[in-house]
């Protein structure tokens, strides 16, 4: 599934970068991508969990990654195939990199990725959008003088889709999940897309899940719940929680660890708030979602 097309020698700065912690690892090489993102607005590409802020240097700018990077592709019919441009990081110390990719269709695939080659993914054919998280097999160690774990960096990461934008919707990798009651309407605001929810928003299985499965929320407290951390919990039909996330006092990733579930399954996500009221506002505003899939 994955395969590698060459692209013309990319000359490498002999400077380090302070994000690299470590006085022989390489600046970024030059890339297509010289922007605010590694990504092209209206390309047809999300961004999930897994990597950290844009940062620019030598007028390049590049995204760091952990461990699970995620990547949603959104094409059109001529454009089913993602390609990026990436490079290792000082937490792999001299290690080949090398990724596991999975995609939330069923694809997975592994890539040794080398400088000055594009890494190549390729959508499921049948899917309207996939979701691919890259592993970097590695220890993961943190870098000195930098908290964070430095495994690789994208320079780019391009679908070339004129007419592939995901969907306007929280849901918007395909995913089997449908909305259910208790959600407040999509709404946009300061460049931000999201449902707000005052409690009890009910999530429904489109397609059987046969074995465990992770249901990833992007999520943010809301006013109401008074400055408390937010920590919400999967009810099943009988109104057992079946699965809890870790409390968060900012907008973070949640994962939700579920049993082998049939189609037609309805999940409630619960949370317990003192539901004070928000100002300027006749809603309950407990959390907000920006984002609600199935983890590859």
């Amino acid at each position: 599934m994955v395969k590698r097309a060459l692209v013309p020698a990319i000359v490498i700065a002999a400077l380090a970068t302070s994000a690299c912690a470590t006085p022989s690892f390489p600046a970024p090489s030059a890339s297509p991508t010289s922007g605010s993102d590694i990504t092209r607005p209206g390309d047809g590409v999300r961004l999930g969990s897994g990597w950290y802020a844009p940062e620019n240097y030598a007028n390049v700018t590049f995204r760091w990654a952990s461990r699970d990077a995620e990547i949603t592709a959104c094409p059109d019919v001529n454009s089913r195939a993602l390609l990026l441009l990436l490079e290792r990081g000082p937490s792999l110390g001299m290690r080949i990199l090398t990724l596991k990719i999975r995609g939330n269709h069923g694809d997975s695939e592994t890539a040794t990725v080398k400088p000055g080659e594009y890494v190549k993914i390729p959508v499921n054919q049948n899917a309207l959008a996939e979701t691919f998280v890259l592993n970097a097999a590695g220890r993961n160690r943190a870098v000195p003088h930098d908290k964070r774990i430095l495994n690789f960096r994208a320079m780019s990461i391009i679908l070339g889709s004129s007419a592939g934008n995901c969907k306007n919707e929280i849901v918007f990798d395909a995913s089997p999940l449908a909305l259910g009651a208790n959600w407040y309407p999509y709404e946009t605001y300061a460049g931000q897309s999201f449902r707000w929810v005052a409690n009890d928003a009910q999530v429904k299985l489109t397609a059987a899940q046969r074995r465990p499965w992770i249901m990833e929320a992007e999520v943010e407290p809301g006013p109401s719940l008074g400055g408390a951390p937010l920590q919400i919990s999967v009810r099943d039909a009988s109104g057992k929680s079946i699965a809890q996330s870790s409390p968060v006092r900012g907008r973070a990733y949640v994962e939700f660890h579920l049993p082998a579930q049939p189609a037609g399954t309805v999940l409630t996500l619960s949370l317990q708030s003192r539901n004070a009221k928000a100002q300027n506002e006749r809603r309950t505003l407990n959390f907000r979602v920006f984002g609600l899939k199935i983890k590859p």
